[in-house]
């Protein structure tokens, strides 16, 4: 079975899909957006990085200079024992086995019929979160955490700031005896 980049991407997208669907947590761990050519991660980027660097995977590219785009197939070198949530496997097998043998382009139709691609596509938005269990996309949380990530960096809490976990772990301590004493009379009476 040929499996380029797009082909592995939409085959994830659809087991995830299919678990959430099933009532199993998503497998891949991924957060989906609607980029280029359907369901999406950057994460995916990094995880086949680091599995060539690893030695797991190998990518090859072939270009097509007359059809103006290049793919690349990944080709599996070494495959490592990892753990994976029974269930999720399951749901891969089934996906795998549905549609193992379909293009790239047949899956990324596939992938534009789903309910969160629709829903997305209604939005008429690129970027926007998927929702996998079907709803209007998610709001994209990115740039409030930016904002207050720089908003905590320029505003350090100081040393001694009344009320820190240490001050109440101490202060915690100074009181054990009188709590002790105190229940203890309640339960007496």
């Amino acid at each position: 079975m040929r499996v380029n980049r797009t082909k592995l991407t939409k085959l994830l997208y659809l087991a995830d899909l299919r678990a959430v669907e099933q009532g199993i947590a998503p497998g891949s761990g991924v957060e989906w957006r609607w980029r280029g050519h359907g369901p999406h991660s950057l994460r995916l980027g990094e995880v086949e990085r680091d599995l060539r660097e690893a030695g797991v995977v190998l990518v090859e590219e072939n270009a097509d200079p007359f059809a103006g785009h290049r793919e690349f197939v990944i080709h599996l070198v070494d495959a490592p024992h990892v753990e994976i949530d029974a269930g999720f496997a399951e749901v891969v097998d089934d996906v795998l086995a549905d549609y193992g043998r379909w293009s790239a382009g047949q899956l990324r139709d596939l992938a534009y019929q789903t309910s969160p691609m629709q829903e997305a596509v209604k939005q008429g938005e690129r970027e926007v979160r998927l929702d996998l269990a079907g709803g209007p996309p998610l709001p994209d949380l990115g740039p409030g955490l930016a904002r207050l990530r720089e908003w905590a960096r320029r505003n350090p809490l100081p040393d001694d700031e009344p009320g820190g976990v240490d001050d109440l772990v101490e202060e915690s301590r100074q009181f054990a005896e009188h709590r002790t004493e105190a229940t203890r009379n309640l339960l007496e009476d």
